[in-house]
């Protein structure tokens, strides 16, 4: 792929970045306050092979252009991406609703607080503007999108069509012109940081997530368009079944189903291109049951959400886009107020607690009657409790918190202790009570999901099957059935986690690596030069008993302080020094790995080089003290590669690996003799933590954790410690891992551990790092990294 610098700004655009100091209307910044939005500097792009698309460097100045050319248009910075480059939402609407979009928004959150109240007025009104949200290429390299959302933008902006005029009648539409700015000028699928932006929305990892979440928060648009590429003939979602049983899945497809409809219709119609709907051209294969995608999250918040797969790469590709787009806006100009009826009683039957309902059996293949009727309706809980005095991590309480609320997820918390089914909760601890108008959302976030493993014929997408940002995250939770008696009070934002200090002298100060932030911790006060150790052994102090792996301090209580304060951890102060303490070093860590693995080290404060086949060919491996590798095959590597990394390892390199890739390498490179099994499917299971082991310090008894392509030990090689087990019996909590009772994998080793000589092993048949999810696991790595220092 040839990367090429192009600057084709046109004559009035040049003009405009002239006048770049004059007030833009409707124009808000959330960049640099040196430069205006509207200047870019251009950089080397990759543009589309297939058409002359429009560059990113040129989007701005376009933008900018249109802004002070129509009075319909109002363009807003919104954020910016893992590169640095502006995010863009443009509105468009007509002059009059432009300069009332706080009062639109108003109303749309009234839908919230009072479902009925906002159909009463929508009934009593009859005379108001929905808003439909498009997002463009959040693919970078699927070009056609950015393209087409110019064209749905300049269209409204400009034209006095009677259609024009009919969608400006009923219609606010929101655009996110580049969803992910660092691929369009990269010409990658993924962002800088190499994260599918299109994965990450329940977990939220990205900025670019973050402001496409932002976006639905404030305005729970009620059409939410996703543009993609590349599908023949062009894909029209909705989705076959599974369909996740959160959504009010029967007020969707009665709209969703017939917008479809409208969108292949004006797609033949403009442009003679045919279309396919997986919901009716299907029985399987194109789902909507994860909530990682763009319009399956929308639906959340209400949106009748569809992925637009464009067949073409070429210009063809925008016009179709465009068309089907076109057709959407017309659907809604028809159907306005029956649609944003129904989308307000999905959030008045959370808000009432009502069930949810079946779809028409004529809308269904018996395929897809089967599916829908054993997976979608289900009974929501009464509530979550998030219990103030039994949570291990005060750090992923308050994440787990603030994220729900980031969501526009309800959450209280209890202002005196309570009982319930005689377990007593102390004031402080959370609750979120479900019935509340996103209740869909909320349980997502923290339900632990369902055994999918012996439905025949269930196929997906693309995984996860199964997620819960509680039990992955390290929160402990309680499921209440039914309403109870709490006085609570609602909540902004999380309590702030706070540490502790015992007062008096100490001989030494201990922390346990119970959270992410006792990583940041060690690795900040070792780049300050400061001295922090671990035991090498297992010890006990003051009636109290530490494990291997214990992180240690001297009797600094300023450095004490600064572990509370800055940390917020429970720092205990020891009676003795530890006999057995080695110091710990900042590591020089290679990587061989996807985003996830990145993520995760980068969250504990650990630096590191990603190394490919070209560099370890080339020798790079020496100077590293440790490989941390999920990806890389030794059958695979050149011989050159093969001699420099068993040298590494024959000098006492160090190795951690992860997953089948990982496990596979040890055994090729000879770090291991263990035998190793693998399952299909992906799942959250119990696991069973060997507390005398220095990879589970910091890790209760029991902790759940996700698979994918599970991997589990059969046999262990000579001075192989086991470090963590799947459970004994139903291991298998949630997911799609079929024929796991029988798999072998019960009670069977799924982290083991060798030190030999100067070399530290550790291998992690779990999926840790998957996309940046499961955070709680992520000190696995952390724990496995210091192990090595010895």
């Amino acid at each position: 792929m040839n990367t090429v610098l192009r600057t084709r700004f046109g004559a009035l655009a040049l003009l405009v970045i002239c006048a770049a100091l004059l007030l833009a209307p409707h124009a808000t910044q959330a960049g640099s306050r040196e430069t205006p939005w509207w200047i870019v500097t251009p950089e080397p792009e990759v543009p589309s092979r297939q058409y002359d698309s429009i560059l990113y460097a040129e989007i701005a100045p376009r933008l900018y252009e249109i802004l002070n050319t129509s009075n319909r248009v109002k363009v807003d910075v919104i954020g910016q991406s893992a590169g640095g480059r502006n995010m863009f939402l443009v509105t468009v609407a007509d002059p009059q609703a432009l300069g009332r979009l706080g009062q639109y928004m108003a109303i749309r959150q009234t839908m919230l607080k009072d479902p009925e109240k906002a159909q009463e007025l929508i009934d009593k009104l009859g005379d108001f503007k929905v808003p439909v949200f498009i997002n463009a290429s959040i693919h970078g390299d699927e070009y056609p999108g950015v393209d087409a959302a110019l064209r749905l933008i300049e269209t409204p902006a400009f034209e006095d069509t009677p259609e024009v005029q009919a969608i400006l009648e009923k219609v606010i539409l929101l655009v996110n012109v580049v969803a992910n700015p660092d691929g369009r000028v990269l010409g990658t699928r993924s962002n800088a940081n190499s994260f599918d932006l299109n994965r990450d929305f329940i977990t939220q990892s990205q900025p670019e997530t973050h402001a496409m979440v932002k976006i639905m928060t404030e305005w729970n648009p009620m059409v939410v368009l996703d543009l993609h590429g590349f599908y023949y003939p062009m894909l029209i979602e909705p989705c076959t079944p599974p369909h996740n049983p959160n959504y009010e899945y029967d007020l969707y497809i009665k709209w969703a189903y017939y917008e479809a409809l409208a969108m292949e219709a004006e797609l033949l119609a403009q442009t003679g291109f045919l279309a396919q709907i997986p919901f009716r051209d299907d029985d399987l294969g194109w789902d909507d049951w994860p909530p990682t995608y763009t319009p399956m999250y929308g639906m959340f918040h209400g949106g009748y959400g569809h992925t637009l797969e464009t067949a073409y790469q070429d210009e063809r590709g925008v016009d179709a886009h465009f068309a089907a787009v076109w057709g959407a806006l017309k659907f809604v100009v028809v159907n306005q107020e029956a649609m944003i009826h129904d989308q307000i009683e999905i959030f008045r039957r959370g808000f009432l607690d009502l069930p949810q309902l079946l779809i028409p059996d004529e809308l269904l293949t018996e395929t897809q009657f089967d599916q829908y009727n054993e997976l979608t309706v289900k009974d929501f809980p009464a509530a979550y409790i998030l219990p103030a005095d039994t949570q291990y991590s005060q750090h992923q309480v308050a994440r787990l918190v603030d994220f729900l609320l980031f969501n526009d997820v309800q959450v209280e918390q209890a202002v005196q202790g309570f009982i319930l089914d005689g377990v007593s909760y102390p004031a402080g601890s959370y609750i979120i009570w479900m019935n509340q108008p996103k209740r869909g959302l909320a349980n997502t976030i923290l339900e632990a999901g369902l055994d999918l493993s012996d439905i025949s014929g269930l196929t997906f997408y693309s995984p996860p099957a199964v997620w819960s940002n509680l039990l992955l995250w390290g929160v402990h939770g309680v499921v209440v059935e039914e309403f109870f008696e709490a006085s609570s009070v609602a909540v902004k934002a999380a309590e702030p986690p706070s540490g502790s200090l015992p007062p008096g002298e100490a001989a030494a100060y201990a922390f346990e690596p119970v959270n992410l932030q006792a990583f940041q911790a060690v690795n900040a006060l070792l780049a300050n030069g400061d001295v922090v150790y671990r035991a090498a052994a297992p010890f006990e102090d003051g009636g109290r008993s530490f494990g291997e792996g214990t992180l240690i301090i001297s009797n600094d209580p300023v450095l004490a302080s600064r572990l509370t304060n800055e940390f917020a951890l429970q720092v205990i102060a020891l009676q003795e020094n530890p006999a057995d303490l080695l110091p710990l070093h900042l590591p020089a860590i290679a990587i061989s790995g996807d985003e996830g693995l990145a993520h995760a080290l980068e969250v504990m404060g650990f630096d590191y080089d990603s190394l490919g086949i070209i560099e370890l060919n080339a020798g790079a491996i020496s100077g590293y003290d440790i490989l941390v590798n999920s990806d890389l095959g030794w059958s695979g590597l050149a011989t050159p590669a093969r001699k420099s990394l068993s040298s590494f390892f024959a000098s006492g390199g160090d190795y951690l690996g992860l997953g089948a890739a990982g496990i596979s390498f040890a055994q090729g490179a000879g770090l291991t003799s263990a035998v190793a099994s693998r399952g299909s499917g992906n799942a959250i299971v119990h696991l069973e933590m060997a507390q005398h082991e220095p990879l589970a310090v910091g890790f209760k008894a029991q902790e759940y954790a996700f698979v994918n392509s599970p991997v589990w030990f059969t046999a262990l090689g000579e001075n192989e410690n086991v470090a963590v087990s799947y459970a004994t019996g139903d291991f298998l909590l949630s997911g799609y891992w079929p024929g796991w009772q029988s798999s072998g994998a019960a009670g069977m080793p799924a982290v083991i551990h060798s030190h030999l000589e100067a070399r530290d092993v550790a291998l992690i048949g779990l999926d840790v790092t998957f996309r940046g999810h499961p955070e709680n696991m992520f000190r696995l790595l952390g724990n496995a990294i210091f192990a090595a220092q010895e």
